[in-house]
């Protein structure tokens, strides 16, 4: 296919360019798709401001197409992609590895040291009217699916990814800390999984009805007291599984003294910063596992099963839309808008 296209791209902290560029042309092996829904996530605000630690790192650069949580509809195959059609909607897993390092023959491409990550890492992503990816990493959605809950997969497929490198058991009492949209799908995750109590920590009460009063769980307002004393009086004991998904340094070392003696802690949030304090004495002591969570390998097949079984709440994550044209106004709304209520901005394209 070819022709011009809008794409809203990055070219300097704070500033977004609609520019009309070429549509990408697909080699053998890769898929051209018609984005409909890009959901804005912390990583593309960061990128927007300038403050993503993968600047720092040499691994991002502007000028750069951000968004990775993306569904859309195949508008081009590539001659050696099998098993899609013309109009399939389908979403794509961001990482994408070389396949052939020791870390991809093991499944675990997005370990790859030469990995590219779509929107985020030497790939422009779903802020445009077209993107191109690898025909392997692209998956059909599942009947009844629409094209906005579709492109929450890949935070989904995340936590998923967390949960189960945890290994939440039946009657584990399990904290999420944070509200944001990872942690209301992390806290879903786990109530699915069989825990025992589910606990959201927050500095805010506006999701208390969602999270008490629809799902059941129970919300700690890390203002109001110890939080780990509440823990406590909850679980009348400390968290078997604590999943830290806030991104804020001072938090780290609430989650650790959270977690049990023989507990897991889980990691899902980037802080931006080069070094945290971390209680490395009170992980020991306690025989605490701790797990780092970067992306969602293999991850996207079943979090679309979980998407089209029903058994979680997804709508009421989806707080703003905005219309592709209002694209700016969408990643500065994320910026700026906390405690408005937002959990998941999403960007919407006509079909």
């Amino acid at each position: 296919m070819t022709g011009k296209m809008h794409s809203f791209r990055i070219v300097a902290p704070l500033k977004v360019e609609n520019q009309l560029i070429d549509i990408p042309q697909i080699e053998p092996h890769e898929v051209l798709v018609r984005v409909l829904a890009t959901g804005v996530c912390t990583t593309d605000v960061e990128l927007y401001d300038g403050s993503m630690s993968y600047y720092r790192d040499g691994l991002s650069k502007m000028p750069l197409t951000a968004g990775h949580e993306w569904s859309g509809t195949i508008a081009q195959i590539g001659s050696a992609v099998k098993g899609f059609e013309i109009g399939d909607l389908v979403v794509g897993d961001i990482s994408i590895g070389c396949g052939k390092c020791k870390n991809c023959k093991k499944g675990k491409y997005h370990l790859c040291s030469s990995r590219t990550e779509l929107g985020v890492i030497r790939y422009d992503g779903s802020m445009a009217e077209y993107l191109k990816t690898e025909g392997k990493n692209v998956y059909k959605v599942p009947a009844g699916v629409s094209a906005d809950i579709a492109a929450l997969c890949e935070p989904l497929a995340t936590v998923l990814y967390a949960v189960r490198r945890t290994g939440i058991e039946p009657g584990d009492n399990v904290v999420v800390f944070g509200d944001g949209p990872i942690g209301l799908l992390n806290a879903q995750l786990a109530n699915c999984c069989g825990a025992g109590k589910v606990a959201v920590v927050a500095r805010k009460e506006l999701h208390r009805n969602l999270i008490e009063q629809k799902w059941g769980m129970h919300l700690i307002n890390s203002t109001q007291g110890d939080v780990v004393n509440a823990v406590c009086d909850l679980f009348g004991d400390y968290a078997d599984v604590v999943f830290e998904d806030t991104g804020n340094p001072e938090v780290i070392n609430l989650a650790v003294r959270a977690t049990a003696p023989g507990g897991r802690l889980c990691a899902l949030s980037l802080t931006g910063k080069q070094t945290v304090p971390f209680q490395l004495e009170y992980v020991t002591s306690r025989d605490i596992t701790v797990y780092g969570v970067l992306a969602s390998p293999n991850s996207f097949a079943p979090a679309l099963n979980m998407m089209a079984s029903g058994k979680l709440d997804l709508e009421p994550i989806i707080s703003h839309r905005f219309s592709f044209e209002q694209t700016p106004e969408a990643l500065e709304f994320a910026r700026t808008s906390h405690g408005q209520g937002r959990i998941k901005v999403m960007i919407e394209q006509k079909s």
